[in-house]
């Protein structure tokens, strides 16, 4: 009788887990729309991790993770389960036109309680804008501009087809495959560039080291602490500064350009033919390269430079 009942028991067991599944993933709801071309999706979450790709066709799909915070003092008497049922009954996404909100919770009391983290598939040629005030945030294979912003977490971006402008108060930044125009900033963490097409870069990182590879453009890069590490094309103007940190710069075999590198602390090596202007100095070179071009500018406070 033992053995049946243990076995019984196990059978029971077996047929409840979809079941439990389903049960612990009661926070979730699911929205799917059908958008025009060019659409405009707008993300923002108070607190949570956002997801984005890109996927066939013109539907979009959301899929939001809700989570409860515990009461706090000043507020009313609302419990989770009730706030939990409130935003599961009105997912927080609407489509008005060619403009996709998604995260827009109106009330108050309710938005200060919850933290939603998304997934979201979007057509490949959806312009994205996502916020959160807490959370990392991914977006990837989309062929459009790309704007992202996290008070605290770390930024990721592959394959995008279009301009690309993130900021995060504290986490790294990793860009990989951008086609255009690059703006990035962190106040603590790294930045990682690949550049896949012509564009201007701007990055800086209060604490941080900084890497940016088939730059093709005009550039400037800032690291209050950090190394910098640069290569690519440079059509415009290149400025590289960081308070205590090596600095180093590959170009092309024949490229042509106006030096100006100083390092108070530190030695300057220079790989390509230079025809100095001034004074000779340990401490700080000015000249040209091939004749000269667009103005190289290099600055560290602390740190070797190498111009490769």
């Amino acid at each position: 009788m033992k053995a049946t009942s243990k076995l019984q028991i196990l059978i029971l067991s077996l047929l409840l887990l979809p079941a439990l599944a389903a049960a612990a993933d009661n926070n979730t709801f699911e929205e799917t729309l059908t958008v025009p071309e060019g659409t405009m999706l707008e993300v923002d979450t108070g607190s949570g991790s956002i997801e984005i790709s890109a996927g066939p066709g013109r539907e979009v799909t959301v899929i939001g993770k809700v989570k409860v915070n515990r009461k706090s003092f000043w507020r009313g008497a609302v419990d989770k389960e009730e706030i939990l049922a409130y935003v599961l009954e009105n997912p927080p996404v609407e489509l008005e036109g060619d403009r996709l909100s998604v995260g827009r919770i109106k009330d108050r009391d309710i938005r200060k309680r919850v933290s939603i983290s998304y997934v979201i598939v979007v057509p490949a040629d959806t312009s994205v804008e996502a916020d959160t005030g807490s959370g990392s945030i991914s977006v990837a294979d989309v062929a459009a501009p790309v704007e992202v912003s996290a008070g605290s977490g770390s930024l990721t971006l592959d394959n995008i087809g279009g301009p690309v402008h993130a900021t995060s108060g504290s986490g790294r930044i990793r860009a990989e495959q951008v086609a255009g125009e690059f703006r990035g900033k962190t106040g603590s963490g790294s930045i990682y560039l690949s550049q896949a097409a012509p564009g201007n870069v701007t990055v800086s990182t209060g604490s941080g080291s900084i890497e940016l590879t088939g730059v093709n453009g005009a550039m400037a890069a800032r690291a209050g602490s950090g190394s910098i590490t640069v290569d690519g094309y440079q059509q415009g103007d290149w400025d590289l500064d960081t308070g205590s940190g090596s600095i180093t710069v590959r170009l092309p075999g024949d490229a042509a350009f106006a030096l100006d590198a100083e390092s108070r602390s530190g030695g300057i090596t220079v790989d390509h033919p230079l025809t100095v202007q001034g004074k000779i100095s340990k401490r700080h070179i000015r000249g040209e390269v091939r004749g000269g071009g667009p103005l190289l500018r290099i600055d560290t406070g602390s740190g070797s430079i190498r111009v490769e």
